[in-house]
């Protein structure tokens, strides 16, 4: 609850009041949904601005799936599924950096960050581009009881836990109330 003329979550007083060395490395996951734009959100306005030290990557995971949408006889050529899958990769990178370019425009700070687009399962992904690069916290949004548009891959968090090997903070937000 929001006590006073605060209009910030309680837990950005937690990270507003440790020094700008806590975390040194910052993954933001994003994908656009929903659910992705909360984490945006208070990733740029309530926990960034105070770790002013922190550098930030934003990673965009392109679940493995996509790799399997070869069509039935049409794409029985080498050829005729290579360009294909071609032109999904084009239209997905351009999709990606669309979506980036709207993060760039709402978030000014965001300049500031890396885009990375990297293709795996999900979970495993993340975990390992924050280990390779020394990300000390992963921010991702809350859980969406209805699947927004767009990427249809569920985080699992019973496969992505496990694995983790930085902490990973869920972006507070109730995708269920009358604002989302």
């Amino acid at each position: 609850m929001r006590m006073g003329g605060d209009a910030r979550h309680p837990l950005s007083s937690f990270f507003m009041n440790r020094t700008s060395t806590m975390f040194q490395h910052l993954l933001l996951c994003t994908h656009g949904t929903p659910g992705a734009r909360v984490a945006e959100d208070y990733f740029y306005n309530e926990l960034w601005p105070g770790l002013t030290q922190a550098r930030a990557t934003v990673l965009t995971v392109v679940n493995q799936d996509w790799d399997v949408m070869v069509g039935d006889d049409w794409l029985n050529s080498s050829a005729t599924r290579n360009t294909f899958r071609n032109h999904v990769d084009q239209q997905l990178a351009e999709e990606i950096e669309a979506d980036w370019q709207r993060i760039r425009t709402t978030h000014p700070r965001a300049s500031n960050c890396d885009f990375k687009r990297v293709f795996g399962p999900v979970e495993a992904t993340i975990v390992e581009v924050a280990r390779r690069l020394s990300c000390d916290l992963i921010v991702i949004g809350p859980y969406q009881k209805k699947q927004g548009p767009g990427f249809k891959a569920r985080l699992q968090n019973k496969v992505l836990h496990p694995l983790l090997t930085a902490p990973l903070l869920v972006a507070p937000g109730d995708l269920h109330g009358k604002n989302h």
